[in-house]
């Protein structure tokens, strides 16, 4: 019913926008806040057909990852340098790249109304998973622009007891002058999912009996009565005022031009979030479990915190004869952290404050740098620090364009408080934890022109806190090293293109830092404009990683933790997909995992838990300039 409906939307949606103008011409600009300083920098339009297949969240975040096979499930990278931070709250890192916040929102100027509708769907009969979007910005003047996003996910999952659903949206604005600039956001996340605790058996997937041969008839170890949820509220504010004066200088055609240059630029920013991560149990499974204290499970952990900072700048526009900006901070956090056991509620107040400043130079090319420092003076985080330093230069070689990088970081901080203390129905620890050291050396080598970049990366950890085979923390005492090797080298032959990335990480510590040893994309395709309107990409990709003991999954924390019991990967999923786009409208079309339809083997994302079987999925974009 819902494929039927789709594709009666599809072709009314075809037929509409055959009649209408490309509004291409239309101006948009659109931008992301990507500091606590509210430093903005302008991202392009995701308005391009090719690839439309990987807009699912978990194909977005990375080339190969760890989640429970289900769409919207929680997620971990096996990529180290593609992990999210946890922004705060222990218990958000597995759904990061489900949630609106001022991470991931856009601020827009446009001259005209612009909103734009998404619908993914997919999945077998009766088990499909679906995705609902709705965006729409305006400008109410050249200066002011709001609008609203809302996302609704939807997915029953293959497999039993692995149904989950999402709704996220964010009211946003900004107002850009010559002196003063405000950026503001109120963002919502509300997710829950089931836990079914992985299927029981791996034989169900390598040798499938009569019976069993469907995913969702696959016992599982879990009930449809465990569950877990994340609620987050955000609201974010940035504003800044600037002291300058007014340059006059002529244009092409004689005509005077005033530009304001900013000499010194004030700056606030205010940001509060609350998050609530809980897990509930009517009857726990105490076979599951090793522990478990109550006869049902309430477990419920929760963030408040109010950030703010104040930042005084001198813009890089103002120095004419040494091009460089340089920026001081302060910065305070009061934040409380409050779990549930039960009926018992513990909490905490904890401050922190810290100074920073910032040295940079963007402007340019043949050579750019960014230096970074944070210390924390005050506060429960006292003596942890950061420091960080970007250096880059672009040049030109003949017809070629080349980029070369470097950035380093150096960071001492504090065990994360859920670390330290936590309880509930079937985990409890209080540790005494001390700080944690990471350095990392990065380099880039790039040829845009010629669509390669490589990219070699050097991590070090100093007592590193993991979750280990128990599913508790617990801190290495001593260093960890990690190097990473990234190589992406793009082709392109008339009407035939193939992508390629080629992952090395090197793990010194497996049994602390498991990694799979290589990693690879590649992606296939055929490009062409038919009946001069509709743009086509036919093609197909594979992901693969070679073999390791990837981290498990733990439903009562969210956390995944290490094991050395079931090795996974070795195991291809070639996918094979259609996309389109008819000016307004993208369409896409995706059998993914194909190969399971003709070849064995045991197809887990992580221990106990297998990615879908062969599947249809469809997705549709359609824009509107007015």
């Amino acid at each position: 019913m819902k494929r039927n409906l789709f594709i009666v939307l599809l072709f009314v949606h075809i037929i509409s926008v055959y009649s209408q103008q490309s509004n291409s011409n239309q101006r948009i600009v659109n931008w992301k806040i990507i500091d606590f300083n509210g430093t903005v920098d302008s991202v392009t339009m995701d308005t391009m057909h090719l690839n439309f297949q990987h807009t699912y969240p978990i194909d977005r975040y990375s080339i190969s990852n760890s989640f429970n096979g289900n769409m919207g499930s929680p997620v971990q990278s096996k990529i180290l340098i593609d992990r999210l931070s946890d922004d705060g709250f222990l218990f958000s890192a597995p759904y990061l790249p489900y949630l609106n916040n001022v991470r991931s929102n856009r601020f827009y100027n446009t001259k005209m109304p612009f909103s734009t509708i998404k619908l993914l769907t997919g999945g077998t009969n009766f088990r499909e998973s679906d995705q609902v979007g709705f965006l729409f910005t305006a400008n109410a003047n050249k200066k002011l622009n709001f609008g609203t996003l809302i996302d609704y996910m939807y997915a029953r999952g293959e497999y039993q007891d692995q149904a989950m659903k999402l709704f996220s949206g964010s009211l946003f604005g900004s107002y850009n002058g010559m002196k003063y600039n405000a950026y503001g956001s109120l963002s919502i996340n509300s997710l829950s999912n089931r836990e079914n605790g992985g299927i029981q058996d791996d034989s169900y997937i390598l040798n499938p009996s009569f019976g069993y041969e469907e995913a969702y008839n696959i016992p599982v170890n879990l009930s449809e009565d465990a569950q877990s949820s994340l609620k987050q509220l955000q609201f974010y504010f940035t504003h800044n005022y600037s002291l300058g004066f007014t340059k006059e200088s002529k244009d092409k055609n004689d005509s005077i031009i005033y530009t304001f240059v900013p000499v010194t630029r004030f700056t606030h920013t205010l940001k509060y979030d609350s998050y609530q991560k809980r897990y509930f149990e009517l009857t726990p499974n105490t076979d599951f479990y090793k522990n478990t204290y109550y006869s049902a499970t309430n477990d419920t952990s929760a963030l408040q915190r109010l950030s703010n900072r104040l930042a005084l700048n001198m813009p890089e526009e103002f120095n004419k004869f040494m091009r460089f900006g340089l920026t001081a901070f302060v910065h305070s956090d009061i934040e409380r952290y409050v779990f549930l056991k039960d009926s018992l509620v513990r909490d905490s107040v904890l401050t922190n404050t810290s100074i920073g400043g910032e040295l940079s130079k963007n402007l340019g090319q043949l050579f750019t740098y960014k230096f970074v420092a944070n210390l924390s003076v005050l506060g429960y985080k006292a003596g942890d620090f950061d420091f960080s330093a970007h250096l880059g230069t672009k040049f030109r070689i003949w017809k070629d364009s080349i980029e070369m990088r470097v950035r380093t970081s150096v960071n001492s901080y504090s065990p994360d408080f859920f670390f330290r203390n936590y309880e509930s129905n079937h985990f409890m620890w209080n540790n005494n934890f001390s700080k944690s050291f990471d350095t990392r050396l990065s380099g880039r080598f790039a040829i845009p022109t010629r669509k390669l970049w490589f990219d070699l990366i050097i991590d070090n950890k100093t007592d590193y806190i993991y979750i280990d085979s128990t599913a508790n923390p617990r801190q290495f005492s001593g260093s960890i090293q990690v190097l990473t090797a990234k190589l992406q080298k793009d082709f392109r032959f008339r009407k035939v293109g193939f992508d390629n990335t080629v992952i090395y990480q090197e793990s010194f510590n497996d049994n602390i830092m498991p990694l799979p040893r290589l990693t690879l994309y590649h992606n296939l395709y055929y490009i062409d404009k038919w009946f001069s309107v509709l743009n086509v990409q036919l093609g197909t990709y594979v992901r693969y990683h070679t073999s390791y003991y990837a981290p498990s999954y733990m439903p009562a924390t969210g956390f995944f933790y290490n094991q050395r019991t079931t090795k996974v990967g070795n195991y291809p999923v070639l996918n094979l997909y259609a996309n389109f786009l008819l000016k307004r409208t993208r369409f896409f079309f995706e059998y993914s995992h194909v190969n399971q339809l003709f070849m064995k083997g045991l197809y887990y994302s992580m221990p106990n838990y297998p990615i879908n079987p062969a599947l249809l999925k469809m997705g549709l974009t359609w824009n509107f300039y007015d």
